[in-house]
């Protein structure tokens, strides 16, 4: 019975996936609006050690009592080109992502980290060189350890 029961809810499973599979497509949506995905910078980047780059709360929090982190991440910070590449591919038309505060104002205030800035500039250029429009949240819960 037990077997007959998960044969059962598979093809229920399958039956719903055939059904749903074309319910939408891009004409079903206005003409403005746009397809893209989004992350932030502690999530996405990594190189938490990288050009500068001082630590976060988050990186605090997540040191402390053996939480996973960031330190890696998904590695954007050096794999955003072909993270881009992927976008286009797969045909994303906007990317939201966060500045790490940490990787640009390294101190939580005054001076500006060049490597910090050039990695967002090229970032954007990639974005834009693809068709891809860019959308920046200047501040995703990364406050500078430094300034808490």
């Amino acid at each position: 019975m037990q077997a007959f029961s998960h044969l059962f809810f598979s093809f229920l499973v399958i039956l719903f996936a055939i059904s749903c599979s074309d319910a939408f497509n891009r004409n079903d949506f206005p003409g403005e609006f746009l397809f893209g995905a989004a992350t932030s910078a502690y999530q996405w980047e990594g190189a938490v050690d990288k050009d500068g780059r001082t630590p976060s709360v988050w990186d605090t929090f997540s040191h402390s009592n053996n939480r996973g982190n960031g330190d890696i991440a998904c590695d954007g910070y050096h794999k955003y080109k072909a993270d881009v590449k992927l976008m286009a591919e797969m045909g994303l038309e906007a990317f939201r992502f966060s500045i790490s505060w940490t990787r640009l104002i390294p101190k939580g205030r005054g001076h500006i980290n060049p490597k910090g800035l050039l990695f967002y500039k090229n970032l954007i250029q990639e974005l834009r060189t693809h068709g891809i429009e860019p959308h920046v949240t200047l501040y995703h819960y990364d406050l500078p350890s430094s300034v808490s």
